[in-house]
């Protein structure tokens, strides 16, 4: 009998710590499982991309995201660094989170509704090579210019308040009603670069609002000291703007110019690279989302030791993953994608380590934005983006997707010098070692298996 109890025991551990892990709100396990949400949605974004892809073609891929990306890039780009100001000012003051949250909202709105003004009157001269339809359906989109910037600031309210499942959850129904929409396209035999292009865009309309009014429900509060919290906001979120418009503009920026200078097909082959490329994206994206709040109740000294093991195990993770992306893609690509797409095979290898370096220095800046520091990041890396505009108007039209590649290689790893440097002179710390080691290992090791170990009780504090 004894040894029925010892041969079953490893079965029911495991599954009594799986239990124990998913109902634990504490910071390893929201990064695990948004960590685990990420690679779901970037399995139904690649199956998303290929439909799309396989059904339109190179200039049909090319125009559809000509339509959907520009609302998406003036919304984020508009933000002003007010989501990650309402994340650190409401750690810093809990009981003004209500007041924080209606602030942040009313601000959001108003900067909101000047994206999609600067939208509707930039895109008729910046899509010229795109025919008129194209364009009127671009300026079209910019409605849901305020909406998006109010999901930043939800999303940021799930985050102060620890709330990741809901975060998780709407992060992961905005692909998946997209990829439903795309499939009844396809079965309805409508699919074009339009209603593509609402596939896109629309789900995502009642998630935000419903999001909204929830939030709005459970923060019934008075504005009191009103300009207090707006000039808190303001504040932090002008000097992280820098930071925040740069996160968007390495996102957005390559596929914005190209857009300009080249062919609505190169335009799609390029989007297909950078989909694919993304892939690995979600090993920093999932720590930054949990770093940042942790990070911003800690001292200097455990702040910085943080942030530099979350660096070393999430670049280790996206550069293996990086690697093996680069020797299956010229498989993967026709065979997915179709013979049409070979061409991108180079761009989606300088891609890949882009992505690599960008998500390390993305999550090193975190450990600025807890500290209350985001102009010293901001500023430097803007030197980045600075350079990474003339390389992209200089290289793209001279070597075409490769010139794209390489300006965006280049300055991510512009970016991460300038902030390696800034870690070390501007708050005066001897720099952490960048590369993993066993003690890594053993710490990510103790960590899981110590749900293992805790009683119930423990996972419910």
């Amino acid at each position: 009998m004894q040894q029925l109890n010892a041969k079953s025991l490893p079965t029911s551990t495991v599954w009594s710590s799986l239990k124990k892990f998913t109902k634990s709100k504490d910071n390893s396990s929201a990064a695990v499982k948004t960590m685990f949400v990420s690679v779901l949605i970037l399995l139904v974004n690649m199956l998303t991309g290929v439909l799309t892809a396989r059904y339109l073609g190179p200039t049909g891929r090319g125009e559809q995201t000509a339509m959907v990306n520009w609302s998406q890039f003036l919304a984020f780009s508009m933000s002003f660094g007010i989501p990650s100001a309402l994340i650190y000012n409401a750690k810093k003051n809990p009981d003004e989170a209500g007041v924080l949250y209606r602030v942040a909202l009313m601000i959001g709105l108003g900067f909101g509704m000047v994206a999609m003004t600067v939208g509707i009157i930039v895109l008729p001269y910046w899509l010229e090579s795109f025919s008129p339809e194209v364009v009127v359906f671009a300026q079209w989109s910019m409605i849901l210019c305020p909406l998006i910037v109010i999901s930043q600031i939800n999303n940021a309210a799930f985050q102060f308040r620890g709330d990741y499942k809901t975060f998780n959850w709407m992060r992961y129904l905005v692909p998946l009603l997209t990829l439903a929409a795309i499939g009844v396209l396809i079965l309805t035999d409508h699919m074009n670069p339009f209603t593509t292009a609402l596939a896109y865009l629309v789900p995502s309309v009642p998630l935000f609002i419903g999001m909204t009014i929830l939030l709005l429900r459970t923060y019934r509060v008075k504005l009191k000291d009103a300009y207090l919290n707006f000039k808190r906001l303001f504040t932090y979120g002008l000097g992280s703007y820098g930071n925040d418009l740069l996160g968007q503009f390495s996102g957005y920026i390559d596929q914005i110019i190209i857009a300009g200078l080249l062919r609505p097909a190169d335009l799609g082959l390029y989007a297909v690279a950078v989909s694919l490329s993304r892939m690995v994206n979600f090993f920093s994206n999932s720590i930054t989302v949990v770093l940042f709040p942790k990070a911003s109740e800690l001292s200097k000294e455990e702040a910085i030791a943080l942030t530099f093991k979350a660096f070393r195990i999430s670049t280790t993770c996206t550069l293996l993953g990086a690697v093996f992306l680069m020797l299956v893609a010229p498989f993967v690509i026709p065979l997915l994608y179709g013979k049409d797409f070979n061409t991108a095979l180079t761009v989606f290898r300088l891609l890949l380590l882009e992505v690599t370096i960008s998500g390390g220095t993305l999550i090193l800046a975190q450990v600025f934005m807890a500290l209350g520091k985001p102009k010293f990041v901001s500023i430097l890396q803007g030197v980045g983006l600075i350079l990474v505009i003339p390389m992209l108007f200089l290289l793209v039209p001279k070597f075409g997707l490769f010139g794209a590649g390489v300006a965006m290689l280049s300055s991510a790893v512009l970016r991460f010098l300038f902030i390696i440097l800034n870690i070390k002179y501007n708050l005066k710390v001897k720099l952490p070692r960048l590369l993993i080691n066993g003690d890594d290992i053993k710490w990510m090791k103790t960590t899981m298996n110590s749900y293992i170990h805790k009683k119930p009780a423990d996972t419910q504090s």
